[in-house]
């Protein structure tokens, strides 16, 4: 579904992304991960265009999304996209969040935009919040309704640029566990994330980033019982591996 091919980035002097490539296929969970500014957050903000590339290609369904000719907007409504902060609009409620992009963009009439977000509210756990407004929610059911409103525009994959790093750890598990069911269910998902324990249960394959580049590619089993790139043992030993191993969501 995704093709990546030698992408670079540079930012002034700063080389952002240098020569990645990787392959996403349809179904699949793949994490990135690695420190921070390594590059993980400029690939996924790159899949959707929102952020240029110097060099490469990056394809969706077959489209070169830098090209030329792509209409842009076209390949974002294919693309359901969760950030750190939440980004949802505050004078609207939750529902009305939700039923926007169906309503503006795929121009649903706004009886069927709204069965749309009601079932979707539901199916995050929060049918019960349709009615208020986002400076009323935890920081965790922002999350949740930000979610929910990606998935209105019924994308092919979802893209989620360290979902959980603005959340204090009692909602962690909660947009964590969202997320778990989307992929149990068979959403094509790229995750950047910090929560080890989340990519190792959840992801098919894991990207290791390191100084733009990507070190290491594989199923969780070989990336955090069996490295075999020293960058990625010492990464992963920083982070403390007995915190990995028996971590929970």
């Amino acid at each position: 579904m995704v093709e990546i091919t030698e992408v670079s980035k540079r930012f002034a002097a700063v080389k952002a992304l240098d020569g990645v490539s990787l392959t996403v296929n349809r179904g699949e969970v793949v994490c990135l991960i690695g420190p921070s500014g390594s590059g993980k957050s400029t690939l996924l903000r790159s899949i959707n265009g929102l952020e240029p590339i110097d060099k490469g290609t990056i394809k969706f369904e077959g489209i070169d999304v830098h090209g030329r000719g792509t209409d842009i907007r076209k390949i974002r409504q294919r693309m359901g996209m969760v950030f750190q902060s939440f980004e949802l609009f505050p004078h609207m409620t939750v529902r009305a969040n939700v039923m926007v992009g169906p309503e503006k963009v795929l121009r649903l009439p706004v009886a069927e935009a709204k069965v749309r977000a009601d079932l979707l509210l539901a199916k995050v756990g929060l049918s019960d919040k349709a009615d208020v407004h986002p400076a009323k929610l935890s920081g965790g059911q922002q999350q949740r309704v930000a979610i929910a409103r990606a998935l209105a525009m019924q994308p092919a994959v979802m893209l989620f640029d360290e979902p959980t790093s603005a959340l204090d750890p009692e909602t962690i598990g909660e947009v964590l566990n969202v997320m778990k069911r989307l992929a149990d269910e068979g959403m094509t998902m790229v995750v950047v994330t910090h929560e080890m324990s989340f990519a190792r249960r959840v992801a098919d394959r894991i990207a290791v980033f390191d100084r733009g580049r990507i070190i290491e590619v594989g199923p969780p089993a070989q990336i955090f019982d069996h490295p075999t790139v020293q960058r990625t043992q010492e990464f992963l030993s920083h982070l403390g591996w007995d915190a990995i191993s028996n971590a929970q969501f």
